[in-house]
């Protein structure tokens, strides 16, 4: 496939029009020396009148330039994928035409856009274009920068790329001679700063003096990068001693102006001469639009976990997403319940750590950087994101090829969190997400091809030869793929960096089906790689919430290329964007994102007044009469500009492109280390080490004999077999003509059959319900002799398994309340999680252990710890408060007091006191269990027998010989009261 460039395409033309006309009639001067660009005077008043005109269209508050250095700088506004590498390289071509300048540095932040630019600049095509189509008649020497590799001993000489563009005469008419470097080059390497090369280019030692010395033009790409305070752009201006900067980008960095009151912050603009924002490019169909689409979870309850990382064989790290709510850290070992990460997690605990997973007791094994719902019975999360991406995939594909006359290669692009769990490595760790992905992918290829027409013959041929080698399907890139030797890596880096056109081509040259079209990446592919192709992106990891919701999704908004290389610009093409939903806002955000770069809207349309209403819960007409009577709106629904600021106080939800990245959580990453103290401990050590004594729990022998009749109660339940039913939440991008907004699309929905082997049908069960597998296969067989046809094998499944165990638990917490009791071991206490073996006590613990929220300050001097951890505004509260009556108190470290519960895990509570009554005569041992509830009615049932759990043991602790309070804490109490009632007592 050769590629089809256009020509003057109106919003590049414009783009290329308002630089040339920027520098139109200024008089040039000759150079003195062949390698010199013509100089001109950047303080001749044509100039300034050139500028104000073409700012002329440009908005008022981006209008006006700041002279700050001796060189000019112009600005071009062009949104992601409305191609602003064609329109720089026009540019420099219409410059050479008009001007006579020939000398070009282009500065790039990264390699991967380096490796674009180049590879455009230099194709052959692209050359044929510019000299043939457009009638230049001259062609650009593309010279790149590279990193230089190690010195050898002897000669040492000037880099090759500095040499031919020095050494290139501008007097050459059919030539143009552009230099390719990167940030890093331009900062970080001595190549361009030394001066002891063995061979001098036009009388110097120093490259940039001989770069410098060409008078050179500068072109920066994606100039967020390139901030003024860095140090690229200082050595850009300093170094280089540019006439002219241009910057081309999408977006550009901030600066800040003055102090206090007066301290303003507004985008860089340097002589703004054409802006193309995102709302025009939506508007005006030169991009494609976005459909964003998450996943829900099953329960309806927004949250889910990802295992961090493996501290192998001794420790996991899981993190705790819940939406609208602060991400949670926790730290388990072996035999730690997932409980105390969610509540519904309560029965499954960690049987087992690996080098790299974890081993739970239903059976399942998490890798390292798997995220799952809290759902025990679902598939991981990324399985049903990745079904969704596919679900997506297939369907724009079908579309692209059986429903046009030239068709279009269709093209996924997943950004994923762990590379190994898609590169296969030495270690034990599998790929899973590959085989994850190929199974799926198997899956939607045989039912796609069953459901195929006859009119379908070569679509299907296409799907037959990817399902004969779905491994040649999709590839990936990543980083290391770099350095890595491997022919395989090595192929599949080169089809997605270097090969474009072989990637959009649905044919190989030998005229077979090329099925590569599922991409796999890092954030690796990030500015810079692009493939107009692109129709879904999955982000199965997070990038950071704060990042630009228009980059994020900048690789997938080129408008598509057919099969003969032409770009199709008449046509609504949409973009697949597949987050979680912890981002199910993030259709909103990008909308507020491209409204935010409009100017300020001075008239609400219909439709927004509508949409308010609706979200405010009343009638349209009662929303627009209040706005009326307020004074904030005339008849035709203009805003009254002296009310503006008084209105959108008000009402919020009118004003437009509000940050969400203004709002940052000041605990995260504040994790470390907590110092016990010590004298504080010698006080609390008695009653810490009664607490830690080892209790057994037993319950009443009879239970045991109604398990039988239990089970054939629960197997027959009509809603314990079955399949998981999934269904996700799409929103699209629109445009109403004036601003950008969302519209509701529906999703899909789909059923999960993920059998598992009968035998580990029966082991999870067992595992988790400590019920014999030969008793649960007999009731498993009575119940098949029942049923005319067995019980369908795609319902021996973790679906079942969940439902099976839970009914158990509910009887379990019904029966077992009042028929158990503890009795104490005689096995002494040794290490716990304050106190090494011998007794004496840790210096140091980690802050996850007692809170996973962290405030500055020094508590009080009665407290365990040197520092605030917490895990809720209640526990901050208590540690914080500072009681007469106590001696000393601390936060109980999680999971360290082994309490055993009917419900099968063990229990810890929150808080111990030592305090003492008023006259000091007696001392008293507190233990406090904190519910962020506001009262007993709405703590899950387990919670309540969990806590009943508790006061059972501390009454037999009491009968034992050490008399301790229990005490549970809501929200609406204080702990001040709590002490208080127990002194009274």
């Amino acid at each position: 496939m050769e590629l089809i460039l256009e020509r003057q395409l109106e919003h590049q033309q414009k783009a290329v029009d308002a630089i040339t006309s920027a520098l139109d009639g200024i008089t040039m001067i000759k150079p003195h020396f062949a390698y010199e660009n013509p100089l001109f005077d950047r303080e001749e008043q044509c100039l300034i009148h050139n500028l104000e005109e073409v700012q002329k269209n440009i908005r008022t508050d981006y209008c006006g330039c700041r002279d700050e250095g001796n060189y000019l700088n112009l600005d071009i506004k062009m949104e992601t994928g409305t191609g602003k590498t064609y329109v720089y390289t026009q540019t420099i071509y219409e410059m050479h035409k008009k001007f006579g300048f020939n000398k070009f540095i282009i500065a790039v932040p990264s390699l991967p856009i380096k490796e674009g630019t180049a590879q455009f600049i230099g194709d052959s095509y692209v050359k044929h274009h510019f000299s043939d189509t457009c009638g230049y008649n001259c062609d650009i020497e593309l010279g790149v920068l590279e990193s230089p590799k190690k010195k050898k001993k002897g000669f040492l000489a000037m880099p090759p790329a500095v040499c031919d563009y020095v050494t290139g005469s501008c007097q050459n008419s059919n030539k143009i001679y552009v230099l390719l470097v990167n940030m890093q080059l331009l900062t970080n390497s001595n190549i361009l700063t030394r001066s002891d090369y063995d061979y001098l280019v036009e009388g110097f030692y120093r490259p940039f003096n001989a770069l410098k010395a060409t008078k050179p033009i500068v072109i920066i790409d994606e100039p967020h990068r390139f901030a003024r305070d860095q140090r690229a752009y200082k050595a850009i201006v300093e170094e280089l001693c540019p006439q002219l900067i241009i910057r081309y980008g999408a977006t550009f960095p901030d600066t800040t102006v003055g102090k206090g009151r007066n301290k303003a912050t507004f985008k860089d603009f340097n002589n703004l001469v054409y802006e193309l924002n995102a709302c025009d490019s939506f508007n005006h169909n030169l991009i494609k639009g976005v459909a964003k689409e998450h996943f829900e979870p099953l329960s309806q309850k927004e949250e889910k976990v990802k295992l961090l990382s493996v501290e192998s064989k001794t420790s996991a790290t899981f993190q705790f997403k819940r939406r609208g709510e602060d991400t949670k850290t926790y730290i388990l070992t072996s035999g730690d319940s997932l409980s105390i990460i969610d509540a519904a997690f309560e029965g499954i605990t960690i049987s087992a750590i690996g080098k790299n997973f974890i081993e739970l007791t239903n059976g399942q094994i998490k890798y390292k950087s798997e995220e799952f719902n809290t759902d025990i019975y679902s598939s991981s999360y990324q399985e049903q994101m990745l079904k969704l991406a596919i679900e997506r995939h297939f369907k724009t594909e079908r579309q692209n090829f059986s429903g046009r006359q030239f068709k279009i290669k269709t093209l996924a692009l997943f950004f994923i969190d762990d590379i190994s769990s898609y590169r296969d490595s030495d270690d034990e760790k599998k790929p899973y997400l590959k085989e994850m992905f190929e199974r799926l992918l198997l899956e939607k290829i045989n039912d796609l091809i069953s459901k195929l027409t006859n009119n379908e013959q070569e679509y299907r041929d296409y799907l037959e030869a990817s399902k004969a080698d779905i491994a040649a399907c999709h590839a990936g890139y990543f980083a290391q793929d770099n350095s890595d030797s491997d022919e395989a890596i090595a192929s599949e880096v080169a089809d997605i960096l270097h090969n474009k056109k072989e990637l959009i081509s649905l044919r190989r040259e030998d005229g077979s089906f090329n099925t590569r079209r599922f991409l796999f990446s890092k954030w690796t592919l990030k500015e810079g790689w692009d493939n107009p192709n692109v129709f879904t992106i999955a982000k199965l990891r997070s990038s950071g919430s704060e990042n630009s919701k228009l980059q994020e999704v900048g690789r997938g908004l080129r408008l598509p290329v057919d099969e003969n290389g032409n770009r199709i610009s008449n046509e609504e093409f949409k973009l697949n964007y597949i987050v979680d939903f912890t981002e199910a806002d993030f259709a909103q955000k990008l909308v507020d994102e491209i409204n935010g770069e409009l100017p300020e809207k001075l008239t609400i349309s219909e439709e927004r007044l509508k949409e308010v209403a609706e979200q405010r819960k009343i009638d349209y007409n009662t929303l627009f009469f209040e706005l009326g009577a307020k004074g904030y709106i005339n008849m035709n629904k203009e805003i009254i500009p002296d009310k503006r600021d008084a209105f959108y106080a008000d009402y919020p939800e009118f004003a437009s492109g509000v940050s969400s990245n203004k709002v940052t959580d000041v605990n995260k990453n504040k994790k470390g280390e907590i110092h016990v103290r010590k004298a504080v401990y010698t006080e609390l050590k008695t009653l810490w080490e009664n607490i830690n004594h080892k209790y057994y729990l037993f319950f009443d022998r009879d239970l045991t004999n109604a398990i039988p009749q239990l089970l054939h109660d629960i197997l027959r339940k009509n809603d314990i077999f079955g399949n998981v039913t999934l269904y996700s939440h799409r929103d699209e991008v629109v445009n109403d003509g004036k601003a950008m907004m969302i519209r509701k699309n529906s999703g899909v929905s789909y059923s999960i059959k993920r059998p598992i082997p009968y035998n580990e049908f029966l082991k999870r069960i067992s595992q988790q319900t400590s019920i014999p597998i030969l008793e649960i296969h007999a009731a498993m067989c009575e119940l098949a002799k029942e049923k005319e046809n067995g019980i369908p094998e795609e319902f021996i499944n973790e679906y079942s398994v969940a439902n099976i165990v839970s009914a158990f638990s509910d009887w379990r917490i019904e029966q077992l309340q009042t028929r158990f009791k503890y009795s104490r071991s005689n096995q002494p206490v040794t290490e716990t999680a304050l106190t090494y073996k011998n007794g004496t006590p840790r210096e140091i613990i980690k802050q996850g252990n007692v809170g996973t929220m962290f405030v500055e300050g020094t508590p009080s001097d009665k407290y365990l710890y040197d520092k605030i951890a917490f895990d809720s505004p209640l526990e901050k509260d208590n540690i914080m408060t500072d009681i007469s009556e106590v001696v000393v108190y601390g936060k109980i470290p999680r999971s360290s007091i082994a309490i055993p519960t009917i419900v099968g895990e063990n229990y810890s509570p929150d808080f111990m006191y030592v305090v003492k009554k008023t006259d000091g005569t007696k001392e008293l041992n507190i233990v406090v269990e904190t519910k962020l509830v506001k009262n007993n009615a709405t703590l899950r049932d387990t919670e309540k027998v969990k806590i009943k759990c508790a006061e059972k043991f501390f009454n037999q602790l009491t009968l034992d010989g050490y008399k301790v309070s229990f005490h549970t804490q809501l929200e609406n109490k204080k702990v001040k009261q709590i002490i208080q009632e127990v002194i009274a007592e």
